[in-house]
């Protein structure tokens, strides 16, 4: 008996997983990028054609550019033109991604002059990881690009970190800790950024990049977003005891910042624990939208 419950633990668990896959937010833009705002990684395939391999002197093509000698030179150009590809697609995207409610990457560049500087030493460093394949006449090559860690964009922004305390309310009755937050925007029109806010409907700031822990901010992401309340609850993200609630609006330019009851805020940061799990940007965002 124990062995079957084994058996039926281990499906469930690898059923979970693939569950978990579908639950990701995945947004897909023109150029086929596509970032997954719950790994918060960025990713494009492309491909390229080899060039001809051309021996023969007496050939018209021979020794023209976009012909080649041997197939080793051949790969090789085929290689270069597919990583040209990657990282002029992978600019146009990256500059669109929404930083916070004011600014796009690209809006922040333009302007600061300080948060160029460092987003420019992440293209220098080179940190996207890619995997090649050749296939026949062609290039296939997959590209990885994460936001967190040590060698993430997020390491690279020039961002304020931990410079404010969480506001203060008067004591509750009864305060229970919360392991996580995880904030429900399903029916609101919010795009995912970076770094969004959460305040009150009374426009007390609650959650921004001033509360929380710079180390845990790069390591893990200030949120992630999902599209599954379940999935939600059960990420280790957010702990065994996640407080839910549900946004009650999206304001800002770019439609990042979002609402909750002023009520609710009270029970969130009654806790000092709840207060510290915060500060570890255990928070998570749900939205409906998702690559199809």
């Amino acid at each position: 008996m124990k062995r079957i419950l084994i058996v039926i633990l281990i499906i469930f668990l690898n059923w979970n997983g693939f569950a978990n896959e579908k639950s990701q937010l995945l947004i897909k833009d023109f150029f086929g990028t596509v970032v997954n705002w719950t790994k918060l990684q960025i990713s494009l395939d492309v491909s390229e054609k080899l060039p001809r391999v051309i021996i023969d002197v007496n050939d018209s093509e021979y020794g023209k550019e976009n012909t080649a000698y041997n197939i080793s030179e051949a790969r090789n150009k085929s290689l270069l033109k597919a990583k040209e590809k990657i990282k002029i697609h992978f600019i146009r995207s990256i500059e669109s991604i929404r930083l916070n409610e004011n600014f796009t990457i690209l809006e922040r560049v333009n302007v600061d002059e300080k948060f160029r500087e460092r987003f420019n030493e992440f293209f220098l460093n080179e940190s996207s990881e890619i995997k090649v394949k050749y296939i026949q006449d062609e290039v296939y090559v997959e590209s990885l690009t994460k936001l967190i860690g040590v060698r993430g964009l997020l390491n690279y922004l020039d961002v304020e970190y931990d410079s404010e305390n969480f506001p203060e309310f008067p004591p509750i009755a009864v305060s229970e800790a919360y392991s996580g937050l995880i904030i429900d925007a399903r029916h609101l029109d919010v795009n995912p950024s970076l770094f969004p806010k959460i305040i009150t409907d009374k426009g007390l700031e609650i959650y921004s990049t001033n509360v929380v822990n710079k180390n845990f901010a790069i390591d893990n992401g200030f949120v992630i977003y999902l599209n599954d309340p379940v999935k939600a609850m059960k990420h280790p993200r957010v702990g065994e005891n996640p407080y839910f609630v549900v946004a009650t609006n999206v304001i800002g330019k770019n439609k990042t910042l979002v609402t909750i009851p002023t009520k609710e805020a009270i029970k969130i940061l009654s806790s000092k624990d709840t207060r510290k799990n915060l500060k570890k940007c255990k928070v998570i965002i749900l939205l409906r939208k998702q690559l199809s």
